[in-house]
């Protein structure tokens, strides 16, 4: 039986190094999903999302940077990494202070949909939404808010004129639903 992985274990990631596991996110199903396979709105997601910064690459060399990908590609050290890994710390000790210095930038996710604009009005009334959104706003609040403003009907068959994009910064969660901080609107 595999160990289980926690903030703070030194591990393999999605790509190659030795990684520190920083932040282990818990998702859950809502209303942006794109796929609920069965699950209801609330339901927890099998994997759970890992925030690891690399201290080495595979060759044991300093090489910060971070990832985040799913908890099924990232594994405990293997013995014999362990050991050089260890031995590699005890010569080099700096190396701890640098992975705790280096800062992990914001995590952005991105749900985007597609509009056709064609007139002042409309575009006004998107312009509303984005303001609407900028408190932090659930999907389901984002979406009641667009059909009272009849916005979703400006959703296009095939193709839209315009992208319109909402924001979720670093997998924000409040009541097992994601936090969308920001949208954008670009024509295109």
């Amino acid at each position: 039986m595999t160990q289980e992985i926690k903030i703070g274990d030194w591990v393999n990631s999605y790509s190659k190094g030795i990684y520190r596991v920083e932040k282990i996110i818990e998702q859950f199903y809502d209303e942006s999903s794109p796929v609920l396979d069965g699950n209801n709105i609330g339901d927890k997601v099998k994997d759970r999302i890992v925030i690891s910064k690399r201290l080495l690459n595979s060759s044991f060399k300093k090489a910060l940077s971070y990832e985040s990908c799913s908890e099924s590609f990232v594994s405990h050290l293997e013995t014999e990494q362990n050991t050089k890994f260890k031995k590699t710390l005890t010569d080099n000790p700096k190396l701890l202070t640098d992975i705790d210095d280096y800062k992990i930038p914001t995590t952005t996710t991105v749900y985007n949909y597609d509009l056709k604009i064609d007139n002042d009005t409309d575009l006004q009334t998107i312009l509303r939404l984005i303001d609407f959104i900028k408190n932090g706003k659930t999907f389901l609040e984002i979406e009641n808010e667009m059909k009272r403003l009849d916005i979703l009907r400006l959703k296009p068959k095939h193709f839209g004129n315009y992208s319109f994009q909402l924001f979720n910064f670093n997998e924000e969660y409040v009541d097992r639903r994601k936090i969308w901080r920001d949208a954008k609107l670009t024509k295109g």
